[in-house]
């Protein structure tokens, strides 16, 4: 899964050279890809976890940003930033991620930094509330949900109640920005991850707490396939790459006309 993602991130983003020495080798970076004038204002701010690394973020990241606003007809705006196992929880508070993040700027160009001499190391990013202050978008696209989904039993259950305030939380923060916000659900994932019932279930009230919060939801349910899960990956979460462009063409037929109404609203 690490190289199809690797791979992934070569073709799609620019790469950053050199990094600002820290305080110990393991958490050398360059603070720009977080931080720092890389950020800027954009129509769409828009986040998300590993879904987001390979074909599914990247594909999505470029259909928005070849839409043109149906106002002044100039090419949307927008500013992503996906980083592996990030969540809720921890987008409301700020993280590090442990395998590193990608950027998109509202330039159009892509970053990434994956700690320590392009491998896996430790990369703190803020909290959302941060990027929505610097981004200050029309429209902010949340992509989450996965990583508590790939939780076992009791595990699950126990996060279950205080992972979904986690959602609504950060759905309010979003609404209280004054930025219009859509959330997209995640995938199905493998059977020996979720039962169908346990997926469905999580979905629905995922999107409810969505909803609570200010956002508006697409549910992945119907637009993605289990069948296309990477059959060795551990998880039981990530797609095979042909399994990615048919849930994000999906989500995009669904997302454009939705997108299209708020900005023209």
């Amino acid at each position: 899964m690490g190289g199809r993602i690797a791979a992934a991130l070569l073709g799609a983003c620019l790469l950053l050279s050199g990094g600002s020495a820290g305080a110990r080798e393991h958490d050398r970076y360059d603070p720009n890809v977080v931080s720092g004038d890389w950020i800027g204002p954009a129509d769409i701010l828009f986040i998300g976890d590993s879904e987001g690394l390979g074909y599914f973020g990247a594909q999505l990241y470029r259909a928005m940003a070849n839409e043109r606003d149906p106002k002044n007809g100039k090419p949307l705006k927008v500013w992503s930033f996906w980083t592996c196992g990030s969540d809720a929880q921890s987008w409301l508070s700020g993280a590090t991620s442990y395998c590193g993040i990608r950027t998109c700027n509202g330039a159009g160009d892509c970053a990434r930094d994956h700690g320590p001499d392009d491998r896996p190391g430790r990369v703190h990013y803020a909290a959302l509330r941060y990027y929505l202050g610097r981004v200050a978008p029309r429209i902010t696209i949340v992509a989450l949900g996965v990583n508590m989904l790939s939780l076992r039993d009791p595990s699950f259950r126990r996060a279950y109640g205080g992972y979904l305030e986690g959602v609504a939380a950060l759905a309010g923060q979003i609404h209280d920005t004054n930025s219009r916000c859509i959330w997209i659900g995640p995938p199905q994932v493998a059977l020996r991850t979720k039962s169908a019932e346990d997926y469905q279930r999580f979905s629905s009230d995922l999107g409810r707490a969505a909803r609570r919060g200010g956002c508006g939801y697409i549910d992945s349910n119907p637009l993605s396939d289990r069948r296309y899960v990477v059959a060795r990956d551990s998880e039981g979460i990530h797609y095979q790459a042909v399994g990615e462009k048919a849930w994000e063409a999906k989500v995009w037929g669904v997302l454009r006309p939705i997108l299209i109404g708020l900005l023209n609203g």
